[in-house]
């Protein structure tokens, strides 16, 4: 569940808004009407940013092109793994 707050009247309850969220509800801030930010609960964060790597993880590939594609070996996806951490 969203609350929704614009960002002018959200300044003087930043706190207390912090303490609102939990788990999947949180707080968007508007500005001029519009989303500007969101404020969530950070282990809840966390696990989307988790969910959202291994999604990316997964790729699909044109049947079209499969004849121009190979496997690749474990010290190659390691190697482009420890580029990602940098």
């Amino acid at each position: 569940m969203a609350t929704i707050i614009p960002i002018t009247k959200a300044r003087g309850k930043l706190g207390a808004l912090a303490e609102k969220v939990a788990g999947e509800d949180y707080v968007v801030l508007t500005k001029g009407g519009a989303p500007k930010a969101a404020l969530v609960d950070f282990s809840y964060l966390t696990k989307l940013q988790n969910e959202v790597r291994k999604i990316y993880k997964k790729t699909y590939i044109d049947p079209k092109l499969i004849k121009y594609t190979r496997e690749f070996s474990d010290k190659e996806i390691e190697e482009w793994l420890k580029e990602d951490d940098l």
